[in-house]
């Protein structure tokens, strides 16, 4: 089940945590990094337009994955495909190149979904159309709201809260800014049982870059479970 729930957790940056993918070419956002670096995308560039999410045809985003003392390399190359509809709502296809994953995103007044068709195995059970927004950006510090993923009877809850913004982020050389703070906790709902909290995640998001760093604490063991941080990008 930690597993699923990790999967989960990162599934909005269109990829499983762990696996591995590589490019040859990214870029170093440098010391200070206020903007979209390479931005000359010419006339026929398509766009995932949004503000903390923004994803272009040929966008490159390299992280550095950390779990148990391990350091990983992360290396995703993103297509933006076609608009779809999902429940009445307009979401983009995108594509991450290197491994096939596609996922549908949508940003409506700057509040970031993300809806993943494709099924994840479950203690046997298949989940599908797995949705969740990381962040909404629009909303002030404080503001907090839901998400579900219902599994076998059982009901996983993420509980979004916007802890900072208008904040900088240092990432390895890296001062972001603009960055918003949001923390969301993991809760396992359990017949009989109740509720279970089980993961907490800290994830930061730049303007004009995206996800620049998120932190998931294990709180069934009580120790970092997961980080990844941003070392390289280039958004077109």
């Amino acid at each position: 089940m930690r597993k699923f729930l990790l999967t989960a957790l990162c599934g909005f940056l269109l990829t499983a945590c762990q696996k591995e993918l590589s490019f040859e070419t990214a870029i170093d956002p440098g010391s200070n990094p206020g903007g979209n670096p390479g931005n000359n995308p010419g006339s026929n560039v398509v766009c995932f337009a949004c503000d903390y999410s923004p994803i272009c045809d040929g966008t490159k985003m390299n992280y550095i994955d950390t779990m148990s003392g391990v350091a990983t390399p992360m290396n995703f190359l993103y297509d933006v495909l076609t608009d779809t509809t999902v429940a009445g709502a307009t979401y983009k296809k995108i594509k991450e190149t290197n491994s096939g994953q596609v996922a549908y995103l949508s940003c409506d007044n700057n509040v970031v979904r993300t809806y993943i068709n494709s099924g994840v195995t479950v203690g046997g059970n298949t989940v599908t159309g797995i949705t969740q927004t990381p962040v909404k950006a629009n909303e002030p510090v404080g503001a907090t709201w839901k998400d579900f993923i219902v599994n076998n009877g059982q009901t996983i809850e993420y509980r979004y809260s916007i802890i900072q913004k208008n904040i900088t982020r240092q990432v390895y050389d890296s001062l972001y800014t603009n960055v918003i703070y949001v923390r969301d906790t993991t809760v396992l709902i359990v017949p009989v049982i109740g509720e279970i909290v089980s993961a907490v995640r800290h994830s930061y998001f730049s303007k004009g870059i995206g996800q620049v760093e998120v932190r998931i604490e294990d709180l069934f063991t009580g120790t970092p479970g997961f980080v990844r941080k941003l070392k390289t990008y280039k958004i077109r």
